[in-house]
């Protein structure tokens, strides 16, 4: 007995199809129906992010500072940073605040150089750059910073690439994947492609309701 189900992207993409009756026993994706699944599977992998939060997309990224540099690149880019810390020499952590960029814009002295206390994050299509103010001397830069972010699901490309989704979302992006592609190839409107799509759709909020934490902080803050 075990609890750790994975699927390589081929295996998946053999079982889905099975699903909707593409494929028959002991069959597997030609080149063509493996190109189309592929895709879906990384439409719904990116689509699926935007959705809200995710836990097991929670990770922790530590980039080096560089003395009167205001900022650090983040690598990989995050879906979304959540907490930056600044943890000193002696091992203390220290929360930034978070400011939008249109509150860092309005510093007059962004050069103004200290332990920083908040950051503001310029998130674009490529990359995502985090902002410090005040910006670390040479002092502070030897200390470690500390960013709490969702990561971005790891895209598919060979076959042998292993799904980087937790086993609970297995079923549901299954059907979906199999309903979509099953859409993609023409038989879109065969009973088994209907079902699959009816079946992964109305699952889907309860996936996404699964994953998301189980409680709420409001925090109320006074300027």
């Amino acid at each position: 007995m075990s609890i750790s189900l994975t699927y390589t992207a081929g295996e998946f993409v053999d079982e889905a199809l099975k699903r909707v009756q593409i494929l028959g026993d002991g069959q597997t994706a030609s080149a063509y129906q493996w190109t189309i699944a592929k895709s879906h599977i990384n439409g719904l992998l990116k689509l699926l992010v935007t959705q809200g939060p995710s836990e097991w997309r929670r990770a922790t990224q530590t980039p080096a500072m560089v003395a009167a540099q205001a900022y650090v690149t983040c690598s990989p880019r995050p879906d979304r940073v959540h907490r930056v810390y600044y943890r000193n020499t002696a091992g203390f952590d220290l929360e930034l605040q978070q400011w939008n960029m249109d509150d860092y814009d309005r510093i007059p002295v962004k050069t103004s150089t200290g332990r920083p206390t908040v950051f503001a994050v310029d998130r674009q299509r490529t990359s995502t750059t985090v902002y410090l103010w005040p910006v670390p001397d040479a002092t502070v830069a030897a200390g470690t910073l500390r960013i709490s972010y969702e990561r971005v699901p790891e895209d598919v490309s060979l076959t042998s690439d292993i799904l980087d989704i937790p086993q609970e979302w297995f079923d549901t992006l299954m059907d979906l994947v199999g309903g979509r592609t099953g859409q993609s190839l023409g038989v879109g409107e065969k009973p088994p492609v209907v079902a699959a799509l009816e079946r992964g759709s109305g699952n889907l909020n309860e996936v996404l309701n699964y994953d998301r934490g189980h409680s709420v902080r409001f925090a109320i803050t006074t300027e």
